[in-house]
């Protein structure tokens, strides 16, 4: 039985389509059908027809927008409203005012109408439940497969101590491929081919935006995730493996240990790091009923010093040319563009399937071939195995070509900027004559979410294929007036983002409740009130949270009041601070961290910034404990003026 969160489904569909009766009051008989249909299909297909079927329907509906018509085939819940109406009987009184009879778009449809349809299809797409086990082994071996796909890798990855001592070396790319036309990117079309070395030229340029890594001026940290040689809860700092291959580039008592902690560790013979090199470990995450996220947890060593790496990537890309076109910290300028782009159609959104996964070592190798000290460093860190349990009719260990899984500390930044090389170049052969700074404006980039210009992407597409990756065409655009990226759909200007559901019965009880409270607030500001308040009578919620304002930043369910009726505490005044302070509930997160008398301790104490929420405990390590605790708040933090003021 497919496990996953407890939910009303229908109490959420009937609280949504009041919302939907409250803007088209003419049409009741229809949401009262609908219900009735909901509560029918609920029965005979279960929580499956809310978390595949309506989404499959949302995805023809997208496919409807960018075509121009709508064709369901014999999708479930798609039966025609009548032989001469194709419409889908179901929330047919939203499908009619966005397609006529013969199911072509309508010319202006009402981006209200579109925002309903949307919820109602894909509110509980992401509900994240245990999937069922025929999903994860396909997943499973779909990532095999794809890796199994990609060129093999040079051996310029495999150097270290136990490499052969007369193969490739990577210092060796340096000066082999000065001319860039007797670069390994090859393509019998002379045209195309001129593509191919222009993506060579701007991912030379952009080794040099990068400049030369330089480890001294590189925090070197631990990230917040699980990594696969160190027991859950356990002390992450004093590294169990320090590989050879990691030693040869990042010396361990240079970059792993203090001087006094390299003298406790020679002085005791119980404190050993093993010099083998350890495996990532594949972990299956629930996401989605339609499958889980696969993410490779990191051996601890090679995590710390990716996350250095990463902060260099960061701040280099930020102080660049580059950051004109990648902003790691900020989705919002990748959202305007989006918005932008639905109104004008100037520019299109591509989107790729398991990105992550189709990079492979042997583009990367060509990608940073111009900054060998870099390169350098991402392949010393690199995990070369994968462990994965999940099959047992896969292999066990598997020796990767792709450069890194989803879990690596580098995964998001390099691919963002393999990313930004190709449309560059695409660009530089479609605008010889644009400077630099002008193409740089023309690309956004942010992870796997790319916005080009609409008269690139037939090229860009070409390029991002041969170079071993996948467009998704079910989530790319260009055609129509709707684009979508960086978690903002737009349709003619307007947010028609859905609203959904996010919840997991594997978070604590104080999340759970943080969780209902931030879904009921996103229902909320837009504009699904009714929708908001039953998630918010159903999730439990206390009195204390049921007093803020949408702009106040305080945890709470939201309200655009700015003077409504308060049931707690009445306020104090703190005379220290000068004062009317108000009591407020809010979850809380403490580090619960170890404090062991360890060589790791030192260099946790120099690498560390841990803010006044981290409690040192002796004994266990049991991470992060979240609850829910009052707490006094000014009162001019509320943004509403309470109705005994």
């Amino acid at each position: 039985m497919t496990k996953g969160p407890v939910f009303d489904f229908l109490g959420l569909y009937s609280a949504i389509l009041a919302d939907v009766r409250s803007y088209l009051p003419t049409d009741s008989r229809e949401w009262s059908r609908d219900l009735q249909s909901l509560s029918v299909l609920n029965q005979t297909r279960g929580i499956g027809f809310f978390t595949l079927d309506l989404p499959a329907l949302d995805r023809a509906l997208l496919r409807g927008l960018e075509t121009g018509r709508l064709d369901v085939g014999s999708l479930v819940a798609s039966r025609r409203r009548s032989p001469t109406d194709l419409r889908p009987r179901l929330f047919w009184g939203l499908w009619s005012r966005l397609f006529d009879e013969d199911c072509f778009l309508r010319a202006n449809i009402d981006p209200n109408c579109l925002f309903f349809m949307r919820t109602l299809l894909s509110t509980c797409k992401s509900l994240k439940v245990d999937a069922d086990p025929k999903y994860l082994y396909q997943a499973t071996k779909e990532l095999h497969d794809v890796d199994a796909s990609l060129p093999q890798p040079s051996r310029l990855w495999d150097y270290g101590p136990d490499r052969d001592p007369n193969g490739d070396h990577v210092f060796d790319l340096h000066g082999i491929h000065d001319d860039y036309r007797a670069d390994l990117f090859r393509s019998e079309d002379p045209y195309f081919g001129r593509v191919l070395d222009s993506i060579q030229l701007c991912a030379d340029r952009t080794c040099g935006l990068l400049g030369l890594f330089d480890p001294d001026t590189v925090r070197f940290r631990n990230g917040p995730g699980a990594v696969s040689d160190v027991p859950s809860g356990s002390y992450k700092y004093d590294f169990p493996n320090w590989s050879d291959r990691l030693a040869e580039v990042f010396p361990f008592d240079e970059w792993g240990t203090t001087s006094l902690g390299l003298m406790d560790r020679l002085h005791s013979e119980g404190i050993k790091v093993d010099s083998s090199e350890s495996t990532s470990r594949l972990i299956a995450v629930p996401k989605t009923r339609k499958g889980p996220r696969l993410i490779a947890s990191e051996p601890s060593a090679n995590q710390w010093i990716q996350q250095g790496i990463r902060d260099f990537l960061y701040r280099r890309t930020a102080d660049t040319i580059i950051g004109s076109s990648i902003d790691f910290y900020n989705q919002k300028p990748s959202q305007d563009a989006v918005l932008k782009a639905s109104i004008d159609r100037d520019m299109a959104t591509i989107d790729l399937s398991s990105a992550s996964d189709r990079i492979s070592c042997w583009l990367i190798e060509r990608m940073f071939r111009k900054n060998t000290g870099l390169l350098l460093a991402v392949s010393a860190c690199r995990t070369r195995f994968l462990s994965e349990s999940l099959d047992r009719e896969l292999p066990s260990l598997v020796r990767l070509r792709k450069f890194s899984t989803m879990g690596s500390a580098l995964t998001f930044p390099i691919q963002s900027l393999v990313f930004l090389n190709i449309c560059l170049g695409v660009g530089r052969v479609l605008h010889p004559t644009w400077s630099w700074k002008r193409l740089h404006g023309q690309v956004r980039i942010f992870g796997d979410d790319i916005i080009i210009p609409r008269l690139w992407e037939p090229l860009v597409c070409r390029a991002l294929t041969s170079l071993h990756l996948k467009v998704n065409q079910a989530k790319s655009f260009k055609d129509g007036y709707f684009r979508e990226s960086c978690g903002m759909d737009a349709y003619k200007g307007y947010d028609v983002t859905p609203a959904r559901i996010g919840l997991s019965n594997h978070e604590p009880e104080a999340l759970l409740i943080a969780s209902r409270v931030a879904i009921s607030n996103n229902f909320f500001q837009k504009g699904l009130w009714k929708s908001a308040t039953w998630l918010a009578e159903t999730a439990n919620v206390p009195q204390l949270l049921r007093v803020v304002n949408v702009e106040s930043g305080l945890f709470g369910l939201k309200t655009f009041c700015n003077r409504m009726h308060y049931t707690g505490r009445k306020p104090r005044w703190n005379a220290s601070l000068q004062q009317w302070e108000i009591l407020l509930l809010g979850p809380s997160a403490r580090d619960r961290r170890l404090k062991p008398n360890t060589p790791g301790r030192l260099l946790q104490y120099c690498t560390e910034e841990p803010g006044l929420h981290v409690k040192w405990e002796s004994g266990v390590a049991t991470g992060s404990a979240v609850s829910l605790r009052r707490r006094w708040v000014p009162l001019g933090l509320l943004g509403f003026i309470p109705n005994w003021v």
